[in-house]
């Protein structure tokens, strides 16, 4: 029996130990065509595993269906689908609502807290259908949804034309920071357009941010997305959840909803395309998503600069050519300024990733360099003046990260510690460092390690040994194997004459951090 036992766990051992080896040539290896689907399927490489033959028999029946629908072999539009699963039952009610049957639903096989939430929010609208509306579903509602307690309702009323539950709803919400917080640009735009109707003022600018923003874009693009009935109502919502199921980390679930809507709903079909195509990205960035990121094909010409950012942000990240990542930025229409900076910054982050300090920097100032000078987005800002801070352009790095500091008002925790560090590391106004640091420290929650380690450091450049033991050995605690915070708590400890912990913090920089970039001074104090 032993024995069987031990071959049974060598073969699979083996197994795994081929298709980690060979993953590459696993995708288009039609030798072994079993291995190579299994592997693409594991993988969420979809784009992959169409292409090669399916062994249903080898799966479990809700994962082949869920596969079925995210490569669109299923249809969706005149079929029941008969299966123990949440998602079979929300599209089989999904097509019973669109269809005007609205017979009771069978939506109780949940098992997350936000499928319940969309479950109780369509028998609500089930039960608008049937004309005896019923609100005990949408107060089932968990708590922590009770931003779609609000949404629904608001629709409800403005589908009705009640003005005064609108205004009622209006004097509850407007100043409401946390539960607005809580709502996405399409929702935002859809409430927005309802108070708007009413003749309400509903201002957005604190959610928008800048004039040109990631957030901004954002916002103009999803006020195109079209709900034009109660149904398009609950496709928003059903949108929405996969996005919670991606979060999840159940992918299969999250891009079968976008593919059930991208075949129900077509006026709205760019976003669905978009956002199931910007979640393969983040799953299997490689060449053949690339390819899928460049054939997306739209009207709603917003999308522009979305598709350009997601193709450069998913070459990145499976390490693309740089030279063919400049080419395609040289090919691009630009719309603005910010657009083209925002975008030439993926590359010269990309470049600096790899050490190439003077070409991420040369590469900006041949695009962008006027644009920096007139530029009020304090990330652009501090991102360039990073890259002259690597390049010892220690003067003009400060000028441009004390601005972006200024035009935030100081409310980035990361862009504060940039500048203070740098300060701490030239020795210079270190007592405008250390209110800064601490304001940093504050605002990141007492969460963020290297702040924290910056602080220290500030303290022992003080000669604050005690305080600067307190913060970086917390700093330690949070990244162990950060080797710039292990090189702080080893010069503390040699301060304090504790050398065999110093000792022992230093020989794990030169055992395991070769790359630390004072590495040298390290091992010339052993």
């Amino acid at each position: 029996m032993s024995k069987i036992v031990n071959y049974v766990a060598n073969f699979i051992c083996f197994f795994l130990i081929i298709v980690h080896a060979n993953a590459s040539k696993l995708e288009f290896n039609y030798d072994n065509q079993i291995l190579s689907s299994i592997y693409s399927e594991y993988n969420n490489d979809y784009e992959t595993w169409k292409n090669l033959p399916s062994y249903d028999e080898y799966k479990d029946k809700e994962i082949n269906y869920l596969n079925k629908f995210i490569i669109n072999q299923n249809n969706t539009k005149n079929q029941k689908h008969n299966l123990d699963s949440y998602i079979a039952d929300l599209f089989n009610s999904l097509t019973q609502i669109r269809s005007g049957k609205c017979t009771n639903l069978n939506l109780n096989n949940f098992n997350y807290i936000f499928e319940e939430s969309l479950s109780l929010t369509i028998k609500f609208w089930n039960s608008y259908c049937q004309n005896n509306v019923n609100f005990e579903y949408l107060e089932k509602i968990d708590n922590r949804f009770e931003n779609l307690k609000v949404l629904n309702k608001l629709y409800f009323y403005h589908l009705r034309g009640d003005i005064f539950k609108i205004r009622d709803i209006y004097k509850n919400i407007k100043n409401n920071r946390e539960l607005l917080s809580q709502l996405n640009f399409k929702q935002l735009n859809l409430i927005n357009y309802i108070f708007s109707k009413s003749d309400l003022d509903f201002s957005l600018d604190n959610f928008i941010g800048i004039k040109e923003s990631l957030s901004k874009l954002t916002f103009d693009l999803d006020r195109e997305y079209q709900i034009d009935d109660y149904f398009d109502f609950i496709s928003m919502q059903v949108l929405q959840t996969s996005t919670y199921y991606f979060y999840a980390k159940d992918y299969k679930k999250s891009l079968a909803l976008l593919s059930y809507l991208q075949q129900r709903d077509s006026k709205n079909k760019e976003y669905y395309d978009y956002q199931k195509i910007s979640f393969i990205a983040q799953l299997t960035p490689n060449s053949n998503t690339l390819e899928l990121i460049q054939n997306f094909e739209f009207q709603n010409k917003n999308f522009e600069y979305f598709k350009d950012y997601l193709y450069l942000k998913t070459a990145t990240d499976f390490d693309y050519n740089l030279n063919e990542m400049v080419d395609y930025f040289k090919s691009i229409n630009w719309s603005t300024e910010w657009q083209r900076t925002e975008l030439a910054l993926i590359i010269a982050m990309e470049y600096y990733s790899k050490n190439y300090n003077l070409t991420a920097l040369e590469f900006l100032d041949d695009c962008c360099l006027n644009n920096f000078s007139k530029s009020q987005d304090p990330i652009q800002l501090f991102k360039y003046g990073i890259l002259l801070e690597r390049n010892d352009y220690i003067d003009k790095s400060e000028d441009i990260i004390q601005k972006s500091i200024d035009i935030s008002n100081g409310s980035y925790p990361s862009i504060l510690n940039y500048l203070a560090y740098l300060w701490v590391e030239n020795d210079q106004n270190l007592d405008k460092a250390e209110e800064m640091l601490i304001k940093a420290v504050e605002e990141s929650n007492y969460q963020d390690g290297a702040i924290l380690d910056s602080l220290g450091w500030l303290y022992f450049k003080k000669k604050k040994i005690e305080l600067a033991k307190k913060w970086i050995t917390q700093a330690y605690i949070m990244e162990p194997s950060e080797p710039e915070i292990i090189d702080h708590l080893s010069q503390i400890y040699l301060q304090l004459n504790r050398t065999k912990e110093s000792r022992y913090l230093d020989n794990k920089i030169i055992l395991f951090h070769k790359d630390y970039f004072k590495y040298n001074e390290v091992l010339n104090r052993n």
